[in-house]
């Protein structure tokens, strides 16, 4: 049963574009999207200190694990041409036309990954052996608290709206946020770290269980961490 819920928003027709020519590489993702169990970690932010936010490292592992091992798999940290270095150093994935940006840090960078793909698109610029054809960028939903800053599937859906509307970018986009259920018991996955803030040392990575709830306006949501998950009994 899926566990991540997909919400898809397309721009400049990338409705169109994916389902004529990236049906495969779009069944792709989604697999591995719905698939994904939420990551989880303690936060260590004055104020909320100890209070699960969503993991992004934890989640960026998980993606970069299942697309890389699909078949054939997709093509990760691809590198961008010396020529537009000035963009940054590469692009997280990349199959047959499609590139895939996981977007779960700073805002600011949202830009960043939207300007050069549509250089790429214009500039007909081979990633991965292809030209580009279509951008994802994959985001999370604001019901999950996070760190300070990062980026949020409606503050990019805010963003792009405006930027289309006034014809900045012309490269189809798929908009892609990750939402959950309420109100249920949903898996989920627990992880320490080294350090709190900015390592990638796994200490501990448990299956629990969570429920989020929302508030009486239905705007603010709290996660609820259960114990680890029993193992059963063997009978």
């Amino acid at each position: 049963m899926p566990s991540v819920i997909v919400k898809v928003s397309d721009f400049n027709s990338a409705e169109t574009v994916i389902a004529g020519a990236y049906t495969a590489q779009w069944d792709e993702v989604v697999h591995v999207l719905e698939g994904m169990p939420l990551h989880l970690k303690a936060s260590d932010q004055a104020g909320i200190k100890g209070t699960p936010i969503f993991d992004a490292v934890g989640s960026n592992e998980y993606i970069k694990g299942a697309l890389t091992h699909t078949n054939p798999p997709w093509q990760a940290n691809i590198k961008i041409p010396a020529e537009y270095a000035f963009l940054g150093t590469d692009v997280d994935f990349g199959k047959r036309g499609m590139l895939v940006e996981v977007q779960f840090s700073n805002y600011p960078f949202l830009l960043n990954n939207l300007l050069r793909s549509e250089l790429f698109f214009k500039a007909r610029t081979l990633l991965a052996g292809h030209a580009t054809g279509v951008i994802v960028i994959i985001t999370k939903a604001h019901m999950f608290r996070a760190s300070n800053s990062t980026l949020y599937y409606e503050q990019a859906f805010n963003q792009l709206d405006s930027l289309i509307k006034n014809h900045v970018f012309d490269i189809p986009i798929r908009l892609v946020g990750l939402f959950e259920q309420t109100g249920v018991a949903i898996p989920i996955k627990m992880t320490t770290y080294k350090e709190a803030r900015y390592s990638r040392t796994v200490i501990s990575r448990l299956d629990k269980q969570c429920t989020i709830t929302l508030d009486a306006a239905g705007r603010r949501c709290r996660l609820i961490v259960a114990a680890e998950i029993e193992p059963p009994v063997q009978r």
